[in-house]
């Protein structure tokens, strides 16, 4: 498993789809790199699964021109050969800040070995 490889390049590709005009297969992309019961719990407390996720996206498409997602403070809290729960802060271009968890799956036909299932975001004040 390739934690932080994945993190970093899954938030780029958010990034790339919420910030310019990407081509349309990056959502299932992006999407193929979750669980099928994945869940995500946001900044304001909404609990969506993967699903909901996606549907919310769909009309995301640049949304925020120029989008760019840093990955920083990034640590293992736990790790398996199963599982990994990792702990990084979201530096968002646009100004805003997120402290996140992230569970992620062992998977070989995932990227980087990994799958997403889920992820709780907090806002950084």
């Amino acid at each position: 498993m390739e934690l932080l490889a994945e993190v970093e390049q899954h938030h780029q590709d958010l990034a790339r789809w919420l910030g310019s005009e990407a081509e349309p297969g990056l959502l299932d992309t992006f999407g193929a790199a979750h669980r099928p019961e994945f869940t995500l719990v946001t900044i304001d407390g909404v609990k969506l699964d993967l699903a909901s996720l996606l549907t919310g996206l769909a009309d995301g498409r640049n949304a925020v021109p120029g989008l760019k997602i840093g990955i920083e403070e990034f640590e293992v809290v736990v790790r398996t050969a199963e599982v990994a729960v990792c702990r990084f802060l979201e530096r968002h271009s646009a100004g805003s800040l997120r402290r996140t968890i992230a569970v992620l799956t062992a998977d070989p036909a995932g990227r980087n070995g990994v799958r997403w299932l889920a992820v709780q975001e907090s806002p950084v004040l």
